[in-house]
């Protein structure tokens, strides 16, 4: 018995005593993995589409103004890959083609008590090219934060002509955004929140598509909308 009593304190001792050692010198996952000039990945995630809206002001024929905005965030799923190029220890270019659908209501309601509101679903499947580049600060342990910015080219492919808000296929976005990568013992995982903010005006004025007065309701009450999403992805390199 005393043996075994000796045996067991000899083992905590040589177990504490390496816990002791791990804090001090941490195991470092993928030491060189920085060092390569281009590497490539994948990603999923989600997000939230909004609009932002500046009003006409022009009444209609009851002197009624109307007012639009995007009443609560609906999550959509995002998939996408991505293709990273190393500038220095601290830069990098990145192109991350990806794929957001999701769609967004829109409520119209006037100005006149008692009034009805009006609500649209507006469907949007982006097709996002986007180039940017990652500042990363130093790395510590198996983290290392950074920030991204820049542009991006959307295309969206699930519109439908004959709704009452017809948004246009094309548009630029600036991006923006933070993340960190997370160094596991066989990959990459990184975490990232980024910011989308469309550059240009999305709403289509001149329908050629209107079939009833259902349709210049919208488009007499809005002057200019622009695109926003927020994005929460989870990429794997």
């Amino acid at each position: 018995m005393p043996k075994k009593v000796y045996l067991f304190l000899v083992l905590c001792l040589m177990l504490a005593c390496t816990q002791q050692v791990l804090a001090k010198n941490p195991v470092r996952y993928l030491p060189y993995e920085d060092l390569k000039l281009y590497h490539f990945g994948f990603f999923i995630g989600m997000h939230s589409q909004d609009l932002y809206i500046d009003h006409s002001g022009i009444p209609d024929e009851n002197g009624a103004l109307w007012y639009g905005s995007v009443p609560y965030y609906a999550p959509g799923f995002s998939v996408g890959v991505l293709g990273d190029y190393r500038i220095n220890d601290f830069l990098s270019l990145r192109l991350s083609p990806a794929i957001h659908f999701g769609t967004k209501d829109l409520a119209l309601v006037s100005d006149q008590p008692g009034s009805e509101i009006i609500t649209t679903s507006i469907r949007s499947n982006y097709i996002m090219l986007p180039l940017t580049i990652r500042y990363r600060g130093a790395r510590t342990n198996n983290y290392r934060p950074y920030l991204m910015s820049g542009f991006s080219l959307g295309m969206d492919a699930g519109r439908r002509k004959r709704q009452e808000v017809l948004l246009k296929a094309i548009n630029y976005y600036w991006e923006f955004g933070f993340g960190c990568d997370l160094y596991l013992p066989y990959f990459r995982l990184v975490p990232e929140i980024k910011f989308c903010l469309g550059l240009g005006d999305v709403f289509e004025h001149q329908r050629s598509d209107q079939g009833s007065d259902a349709y210049e309701q919208f488009t007499n009450a809005f002057d200019r909308m622009t695109s926003r999403l927020i994005v929460l992805s989870f990429q794997f390199e």
